[in-house]
């Protein structure tokens, strides 16, 4: 029965709400009964303030104190609310991060994030979970990093992002009053670098080599009546994420331009069907803590063949990429054909984001300046230097052609 229901039941009934209203010091008693051992007496005293009263023993902060109260029941609610506090301190470690993330919630953080939280959470060790929150040591996170966590050998930034969600559930502990000290502020990430996966992914293995997109392109061509092959077309003409692509509306083509303003995120599977859903966000994944209405993408005559081929595709609806019945790619499904189709051409590479990639390099190559680069693929300047600007060995050779050719003076 949900709330509202409940709500109009004891409005039309006043009966049921009588019941309900007599059941309710009832259950306190029992729960009160279940927890104090102490006697409950009447005080007899020839003082007039305290003759009468009904008074008990109870342990606050681990000493014995009399506690007395006019009557029964503010006796009892006394003592429920006493004892419900204690039961509050005595919440484990995964039930405060589950408050924690109902938290978040109310603050409108996305579900996509709150599944990294529940991913990161479940490499914590049964035993640290179902703990106390307030009875969790330094010594036993230590002790856990080092025997469980890191013997899988995480990237660095895993480890920080675990022990990041570690803190914030302490902290958020701290603020509810659960525990007193967040063990995580003793313990630094680069402590621990040295157990740590320190490989880096070749740039080779980051983007498509410009042979590798002309197979791919080749491929996507002869499947083009699939509305995954024409998102592959798309993804090398434009370097657009996987939510941006299966996102993408007929609205937002204007033009000579794209407008590319919101991505496809996944919603946590429901539990009474165990489906897996996707919905439309209105924002891009730079713009999700400030929105700014989307980045404009310029269309090339390549980029042009490929968006007629995706508007031939049969079936009527708003997204640009469609399946016949109308309903939108799914964003893991795009993943996965492009996974698959990569494999069967020998590419080892199988990955969206290695056409953002690449696409730089075109840019690049196009001669567009750092900022402009920007602002087509999304980013800021620090990510693009970082992340997306590169020299690899496919460009040694070049290099070293060039350096050939010129003529010594």
């Amino acid at each position: 029965m949900t709330d509202n229901e409940l709500m109009l039941l004891l409005q039309s009934n006043p009966d049921f709400a009588c019941a309900v209203n007599d059941m309710i010091p009832r259950a306190k008693k029992v729960y009160v009964d279940a927890k104090h051992t102490q006697k409950i007496s009447v005080v007899t005293s020839k003082s007039k303030t305290h003759d009468g009263k009904i008074g008990t023993h109870v342990y606050i902060n681990g000493k014995r104190k009399w506690v007395e109260k006019a009557t029964e029941d503010e006796l009892y609610d006394y003592l429920f609310n006493h004892y419900q506090s204690l039961d509050d301190q005595l919440k484990t470690f995964e039930e405060v991060f589950e408050m924690f993330v109902e938290d978040k919630r109310t603050h409108a953080i996305s579900e996509h994030t709150i599944i990294e939280y529940r991913r990161y959470f479940n490499y914590i060790d049964d035993k640290i979970r179902g703990k106390r929150i307030f009875e969790i040591t330094e010594n036993e996170l230590r002790t856990w990093l080092v025997d469980k966590f890191l013997l899988r050998k995480p990237k660095k930034e895993a480890l920080r992002k675990m022990l990041q969600i570690i803190g914030m559930v302490f902290k958020f502990g701290i603020k509810k009053r659960l525990c007193i000290e967040n063990p995580i502020n003793y313990i630094q990430a680069n402590e621990y670098y040295k157990l740590c996966d320190l490989s880096e992914r070749t740039n080779e293995e980051r983007s498509f080599s410009p042979e590798e997109i002309d197979q791919i392109r080749a491929y996507a061509l002869e499947h083009s009546d699939n509305p995954h092959a024409v998102m592959i077309l798309i993804a090398i003409e434009t370097g657009m994420r996987a939510g941006e692509l299966a996102a993408l509306l007929k609205s937002d083509i204007e033009g000579d331009i794209l407008h590319i303003h919101r991505q496809q995120s996944k919603v946590p599977r429901s539990k009474t069907t165990g489906k897996q859903t996707f919905v439309d966000l209105e924002y891009t994944k730079n713009e999700r803590q400030n929105p700014k209405g989307g980045r404009l993408l310029p269309i090339s005559d390549e980029c042009r063949k490929s968006l007629d081929l995706a508007l031939a595709l049969p079936g009527e609806s708003k997204y640009v990429f469609h399946h016949p019945d109308g309903s939108p790619v799914q964003k893991d499904c795009y993943g996965r054909y492009l996974s698959r189709a990569c494999k069967k051409l020998g590419i080892a590479t199988t990955h969206n984001h290695a056409f953002r990639v690449a696409f730089n390099a075109k840019l690049i190559e196009a001669g567009v300046d750092g900022n402009e680069r920007c602002l087509v693929l999304g980013h800021s300047m620090q990510t693009n230097e970082r992340h997306y600007s590169f020299s690899d060995r496919r460009r040694v050779e070049d290099v070293r052609n060039k350096l050939n050719m010129l003529k010594t003076v």
